[in-house]
């Protein structure tokens, strides 16, 4: 191993081992190449070494993401491990980024790009939530519903951004803490379950005749459908999350539209 030009380049080089050595025969090692390994120990040196210089604490757990990383992203988003690390050292380089919330972070932030929609704001947002009290769960489910619905905005599905605005608000507001887990809560939240599991209906009010444009994605996995509203429903009219989760093929989520009279059904 070639000694790097720094000072205390001996313990660099002892840590930098130590992130091969992970790479090799660590909890992920089997889904790991011997080339993996070689880029993921440069790219540590690189991170210790460049500008900024981070420390060895957060490049090594920047690695540890991007070990972890194959498969959890859309190869068609643009969006690849490499990103996925860089995001987690901008999320890092943040005042208010500690690693539990980065390590969300990231994850959000592949959805978001496999979305096609602006992520510009993600971060801001997503440690505004987890500093003012919600969990890194929360905020992240907050998020999705966001992004999900500026994807509906940006298809002409709704017509004001403001909705998409309105559903993140309400949810720093409803679901922050404990209230997270309330059922009587006016916006969904988690209820405990993880954030990429849990159902959510968002609606728009549309035209002179106010009609009430909907899409619901519904997971079949959620264990709390049967208590989730649908919001486009005639109110009066009993009609839940279970009902939408029929139509899923197997354990995929089901994207519903309700719009001009008309229900569709899409497996995600």
């Amino acid at each position: 191993m070639k000694r790097h030009p720094v000072k205390n380049s001996a313990m660099l080089c002892q840590q930098a081992l130590i992130v091969r050595i992970e790479c090799r025969f660590g909890e992920l090692s089997a889904f790991n190449s011997e080339q993996d390994c070689v880029s993921s120990f440069e790219s540590y040196v690189s991170c210790r070494t460049g500008t900024p210089k981070r420390s060895n604490g957060v490049c090594a757990a920047g690695e540890r993401e991007f070990l972890r990383c194959p498969g959890n992203f859309d190869p068609a988003s643009n969006f690849d491990c490499v990103k996925a690390r860089n995001a987690y050292y901008d999320c890092r380089g943040d005042a208010r980024g500690e690693d539990i919330f980065c390590q969300t972070y990231i994850e959000v932030v592949g959805v978001c790009h496999a979305l096609r929609v602006s992520c510009s704001d993600l971060l801001d947002k997503y440690l505004t939530c987890v500093i003012e009290g919600s969990s890194p769960n929360e905020c992240a489910f907050g998020l999705n519903m966001r992004v999900n619905c500026l994807r509906d905005f940006k298809a002409g599905i709704f017509l004001q951004v403001a909705t998409c605005d309105s559903i993140w608000s309400n949810h720093l507001r409803d679901c922050s803490g404990v209230k997270g887990l309330s059922f009587d809560s006016p916006t969904p939240c988690t209820h405990a379950a993880g954030w990429e599991e849990a159902s959510y209906s968002i609606c728009e009010k549309q035209g002179d005749s106010v009609e009430t444009v909907g899409v619901d994605y519904v997971n079949p996995k959620d264990r709390d459908n049967d208590r989730l509203p649908v919001c486009w429903a005639p109110q009066g009219e009993n009609h839940h999350m279970d009902e939408e989760a029929e139509h899923a093929i197997g354990e995929r989520s089901v994207r519903v539209i309700h719009r001009l009279g008309e229900t569709r059904y899409e497996s995600m």
